[in-house]
């Protein structure tokens, strides 16, 4: 059995929606990681420090 068109169409829709939301969630997932690899980092750096001469 061959896919009409518009199941083709829908199939592709599907597709790039699931795409979207992987690009999506590894953009969310990578800046998770990196703000808890740096949360300790970020903490000691700042204007508190800039000011002191």
């Amino acid at each position: 059995m061959h896919a009409t068109f518009l199941q083709k169409v829908i199939l592709c829709a599907i597709a790039g929606f699931l795409a979207a939301g992987l690009i999506q969630w590894s953009k969310v997932f990578v800046t998770g990681a990196d703000d808890a690899l740096n949360a300790g980092y970020k903490q000691t750096t700042g204007e508190g420090f800039a000011k002191r001469k």
